[in-house]
């Protein structure tokens, strides 16, 4: 019955935006990886750092070399950060390595899912969590509802769909689809088919105000 309430499927935009608190939201990008990266990294481009997302956590999986290391030449270019001072790495475990028996994933779903439990439950937890695929997010948007049920806070959870997906949701999207508080969208005619969904165009969230967060509506 708790999680029925505290499913963003009954509640409207503008009850979700005040669960956030005033900027600077703490701020978790979950990265996922090859392309899912560079595609977070250049929506997050379009973000004020300075004064709204800050400090950010970035997620990735504990293999994942490359990511970290773009995540240092971002954070270093977008900001001049080299100290590390307003952001840092969380790593988890891959929730299903690449050719991986589905046989033992459900044993690295459950490592993913304990990393994802200090990450959401350490005291600098994070206001707000970014992903956008693939099922390496899923771990970390489940452990977040766990504060949402509990009535202790609520992690606001935005999704952003691939820009490869024009007619269809991708299968973590169809999965988070109607969990999300947001569910963000990079083609129109998938907001025609999926009611939730929302357009953005991530090339020009420094002209919105309200960036993607839409916390707008939360300090008003």
């Amino acid at each position: 019955m708790r999680l029925y309430k505290v499913l963003p499927l009954h509640k409207d935009k503008i009850t979700r935006s005040i669960h956030l608190p005033k900027p600077p939201f703490k701020t978790c990008i979950v990265l996922g990886s090859g392309g899912h990266t560079m595609e977070m990294l250049q929506l997050a481009e379009g973000l004020d750092f300075q004064k709204i997302y800050r400090p950010r956590i970035y997620v990735i999986a504990n293999n994942d070399h490359l990511s970290l290391e773009k995540v240092h030449e971002f954070e270093n270019r977008k900001t001049g950060d080299k100290s590390n001072k307003y952001y840092k790495v969380h790593k988890i475990p891959r929730s299903r390595q690449v050719g991986q028996s589905w046989l033992t994933t459900p044993f690295s779903i459950f490592k993913a899912l304990l990393a994802s439990i200090n990450l959401i439950f350490e005291r600098d937890s994070p206001d707000l969590i970014i992903c956008n695929g693939p099922g390496s997010c899923i771990p970390v948007c489940v452990i977040s509802y766990l504060p949402r049920i509990m009535g202790l806070k609520w992690i606001k959870l935005i999704y952003v769909e691939s820009f490869a997906r024009v007619k269809t949701l991708s299968l973590t999207g169809k999965l988070l689809y109607r969990f999300v508080d947001r569910f963000l969208v990079q083609w129109i005619y998938l907001t025609e088919k999926y009611p939730r969904a929302e357009y953005i165009d991530i090339y020009r969230l420094n002209d919105d105000k309200s960036g993607i967060s839409d916390h707008s509506a939360s300090t008003e």
